[in-house]
């Protein structure tokens, strides 16, 4: 067996370099020493402990055929003291408003230091702050939940963090619910189907044909993501407001809500043969 590092994580500390001026990658896979000690440097298969902490969460121990087995999952960046303070300072941001910020959902914790006192390590999933070994004066430490250690959104939410960008700004720039936008059912894009539910909804007015063509995409969407997959349970109960809302987790209702807003009132328009008040 051999840790290997994905396409997903190289593109992220390729563009994470990009970023700062001191950034340089220190490591994706770990050596010896990782190995010996387990962790997100070191894959599922290869940890010398079943019970690792690396490995025991819901987003880290994979299935059979769910995620990769075979993969490291965290990415070290060497950062002079200016860049690691803004570096640091962008992940804390985040970390802090971690239940709204749909970008969250991808790390499972960062070390990292502020230039005073000890570094410090922040768990993006109990919120708990630890301490961390002092080489983290000089390295950032960024693991993803092992789940998404293939998905390419995982690492241009990340990017989007450490460029500074608001959540307002990532979904401008990175559709975070991007499965809508490519996947096409009945000639309409999945972020096309929405639109139109959402203003059948206000209308009072669902049709047969719009029904079929969700029950479809609640078929494709699967275990694509849990957010999505909750929104079209709720369409498929009853097609009311009150049937989606109750299918959306309430962690997530902020983000949802963000996300519908900014898509129907930014183009909303109406279904075809429908006139709009």
């Amino acid at each position: 067996m051999a840790t290997r590092a994905t396409d997903t994580l190289r593109d992220l500390a390729a563009g994470w370099e990009r970023l700062f001026p001191s950034a340089k990658l220190s490591g994706i896979v770990g050596d010896t020493r990782h190995a010996k000690r387990g962790g997100y440097h070191i894959s599922i298969e290869d940890q010398v402990r079943d019970d690792d902490y690396s490995v025991i969460r819901p987003d880290d121990k994979a299935p059979p055929g769910k995620w990769p087995r075979d993969c490291a999952s965290a990415v070290d960046m060497n950062l002079s003291l200016p860049d690691m303070k803004v570096c640091h300072a962008r992940l804390v941001a985040v970390w802090r408003a971690r239940a709204t910020d749909p970008r969250a959902r991808y790390i499972n914790a960062h070390n990292g230091w502020n230039g005073s006192g000890s570094p410090g390590r922040y768990d993006w999933v109990t919120s708990a702050v630890s301490t961390a070994s002092d080489d983290h004066e000089w390295h950032v430490h960024l693991e993803i939940r092992r789940r998404y250690v293939n998905d390419p959104q995982a690492a241009k939410a990340v990017l989007s963090i450490l460029r500074g960008e608001s959540p307002a700004q990532y979904l401008g720039r990175e559709d975070d619910m991007g499965f809508f936008d490519e996947k096409q059912i009945d000639g309409r894009t999945g972020a096309q189907l929405v639109k139109d539910v959402w203003w059948l909804l206000v209308k009072g007015n669902p049709t047969t044909a719009l029904y079929r063509s969700l029950e479809q995409l609640g078929a494709d969407l699967g275990e694509v993501d849990v957010d999505e997959a909750a929104i079209v349970t709720g369409v498929l109960a009853g097609l009311t407001p009150e049937a989606i809302a109750a299918a959306i987790p309430p962690a997530l209702t902020k983000q949802v809500a963000d996300e519908l807003g900014r898509r129907l009132m930014a183009d909303a328009a109406p279904i075809p043969g429908q006139a709009r008040e």
